[in-house]
């Protein structure tokens, strides 16, 4: 409409003064705002028209919004309506714009406005229409850019808001992390198959390596017998919490078994373990056979033979049982006699099957396999009997020592005994004998008989240097009476190890025989490569009364006259022990200074006497004590030089006194005078 009245007053605009001018700018201007608020008036229209057209789609139960939603969906495909839906999404992005065109709108409806913009000319309509063009993109981009700005902060509290918020989400899941982690079961339970090992460690009840650090064993395994089924409940603890976990011992594992197949006689009953050469398993086995048939005829069975541990696992196998005479096949190893024992089940009943010259023959043969046919019911049976020679030579050695200059004459020299029953053979020396090392050698020799069996064994040889004299044989202690004459030779003799006898030498120099006591005998021998040995010999001159006179002369000059003072001299110098004196008491107790209370008592009578004293050796009834009776100033007292406590208790005794320390024992007061 607009286009006719440009069309039609072209003069007019022309026309118009200035001011006219200006009035008809600003009224187009005011005209194309209000038909850019027409625009938005309609395109808002529009706007709720689709959305009513879309809640109408939702609801299409009602029959009228159904056909209301039709004819908008029918709409829709026009190009027209196509425009302005672009126009209202172009529009919904500037609704502020809108409110403000609205006010505008209600401004440009004056009559006066409106009459002025119908006669604006249209050259002036175009530039108007220009530039009202050009500021509204102005406009809109200043429009753009403080939406932009306005945007900006907001998308900047937006993104803070994002970080905060993510930062924690991941805090949170962190910390259920962690808790999960602290709290979640670190061990666990484990099955294991006994025999498979010995023991177990903290580490095999882990869910996970990383637990390893702050983890340990709180229950003891070592009272566990891994070889044996069974659950045991086992603690553990992971940074101080405990759990409670099952260590379960299986046995899933069959007997292993090693089968055989047998021959028996006729009266056989089948036995399980005859048919098992070999059985193992960690638990208890039992043995079985089952469906055993009946035997009663010279034939082949099948048994199933069954061997079944203790956890219920089982290895089974069909054997074969041969019923016969007479075995299928015997080995022997040459040299053997071969007895009807060793063929026959049953030699009482069958004996006569075999011919004992044929078992001769055979006994007697070299190495091979021999036929022998046997006939029983009608039944033929052939019987093969090898004969081997599986074992190797009997070989004995023994040990050599030698000297560093000499040799041995060679193997000789160490076998002792070597016997084969093939009869022949080859004994070889395998070492070389090194003769310039001294000490032990092991030396190897070999026996190997005519079918290749062989042995070894071993001998020690020792080479040593020649650095020990001869032994002395027979220097046995001499005892001879003053004055007599020794002979130092007789039953004495020196042999060296190397050379055999050797001489010696005698000095006895030092021996006294006019006077008794006890000397030694020097005896000297060397071997020829001048090791020296020397040997001494007792000799042993007996004293006669005038010795034993002579000695406690020399005593009794060294000591008191009084009695107190000879009994100590007694009882300090002699210890106390278990010899009666060899029959010599007072001559062993002055020279070895030791003896019993016979001794002792002995010693202190020579003494006694020596000084004057009258005095008398008195014992017990039964002769287990002895001590002194003398006579002091004309009064017998008792008196006792054994060191013993009991003995030391009264120095001077009477009758009563000595009673009182002798323990319940007495003497015969009839033999010997009162000490009242």
């Amino acid at each position: 409409m607009s286009k006719k009245v440009s069309k039609s007053r072209p003069k007019d605009k022309q026309n118009q003064d200035p001011k006219g001018k200006n009035e008809n700018v600003k009224s187009e201007e005011e005209q194309e705002t209000k038909k850019g608020n027409k625009e938005n008036e309609k395109s808002e229209k529009e706007q709720e028209a689709k959305k009513e057209n879309k809640e109408n789609i939702k609801n299409r139960k009602e029959p009228e919004t159904k056909k209301e939603n039709k004819e908008n969906e029918k709409s829709k495909k026009e190009p027209e309506t196509k425009k302005e839906n672009n126009e209202n999404e172009k529009s919904e992005k500037e609704q502020e714009a809108k409110k403000e065109n609205k006010e505008n709108i209600k401004d440009t409806k004056e009559p006066e406005t409106k009459k002025e913009n119908k006669e604006q000319e249209p050259k002036t309509k175009t530039t108007n229409k220009e530039k009202s063009k050009g500021e509204k993109q102005k406009d809109l981009k200043e429009k753009n850019q403080k939406e932009e700005q306005d945007k900006k902060p907001k998308d900047t509290i937006k993104v803070i808001v994002s970080v905060i918020l993510a930062i924690v989400i991941v805090e949170v899941c962190y910390a259920g992390y962690i808790l999960f982690e602290k709290y979640k079961p670190k061990f666990k339970s484990i099955e294991v198959e006994i025999g498979t090992v010995t023991s177990l460690t903290m580490q095999d009840f882990l869910k996970d390596k990383k637990y390893e650090e702050n983890s340990e064993l709180i229950t003891s395994l070592e009272g566990i017998d891994f070889s044996k089924v069974g659950e045991h409940k086992i603690k553990l603890s992971n940074e101080g919490r405990e759990e409670e976990v099952t260590l379960k011992l299986v046995d899933t594992t069959a007997p292993t078994v090693e089968f055989q197949n047998i021959t028996k006689y006729i009266d056989y009953i089948p036995n399980a373990d005859d048919f098992i050469i070999k059985k193992e398993d960690l638990s208890e086995m039992e043995t079985s056979v089952v469906d055993v048939p009946e035997i009663n005829k010279f034939q082949d069975y099948d048994i199933k033979v069954v061997v079944k541990d203790s956890s219920g696992n089982e290895t089974s196998n069909i054997c074969k049982l041969s019923i016969c005479w007479i075995k299928d096949e015997f080995t022997m190893e040459k040299g053997h006699i071969l007895t009807k024992e060793d063929l026959l089940y049953s030699v009482e009943q069958d004996s006569d099957l075999l011919d004992d010259k044929r078992l001769e023959e055979i006994s007697n043969a070299d190495i091979g396999d021999y036929e022998i046919v046997t006939t029983k019911n009608g039944i033929e049976k052939k019987t093969i009997i090898k004969v081997t020679d599986l074992t190797p030579p009997t070989l004995e050695l023994r040990d050599i020592t030698i000297y560093d200059d000499e040799k041995v004459s060679g193997k000789e020299s160490f076998i002792l005994n070597c016997y084969d029953a093939s009869g022949e053979v080859t004994t070889t020396m395998k070492t070389n004998i090194n003769y310039t090392r001294l000490g032990a050698q092991e030396i190897i020799i070999e026996a190997v008989d005519k079918y290749g069996n062989r042995v070894e064994k071993t001998a020690t040889l020792t080479i040593r240097k020649d650095t020990v004299g001869p032994v002395f044989y027979g220097l046995n202690a001499i005892s001879v009476a003053k004055g007599a004459s020794i002979d130092y030779e007789r039953g004495v003799s020196a042999r060296d190890a190397k050379d055999g006898a050797c001489g010696f030498n005698v000095d006895s120099s030092g021996v006294n025989t006019s006077a008794a006591g006890t000397y030694y005998a020097v005896y000297t021998s060397k071997d020829t490569k001048g090791n020296t040995t020397t040997a001494k010999r007792k000799i042993s001159v007996n004293h006669d009364q005038a010795d034993v006179d002579a000695l406690v002369r020399n005593i009794a000059a060294s000591i008191g006259g009084g009695v107190e003072e000879i009994r100590d001299y007694c009882r300090n110098k002699i210890r106390y022990g278990s010899s009666y004196g060899d029959g010599d008491p007072i001559w062993y107790g002055f020279n070895n200074w030791t003896g019993n209370c016979y001794v002792h008592a002995m010693c202190f009578q020579a003494l006694l006497r020596t000084k004057g004293y009258e005095t008398q050796l008195i014992w017990v009834t039964n002769k287990t004590h002895y001590w002194n009776l003398v006579k002091i100033n004309g009064v017998w007292r008792h008196m006792d030089s054994t060191p013993d406590r009991n003995h030391r208790k009264i120095s001077i005794m009477t009758d009563d006194q000595r009673l009182s320390t002798l323990s319940g024992r007495d003497w015969d007061h009839s033999l010997w005078p009162a000490a009242n």
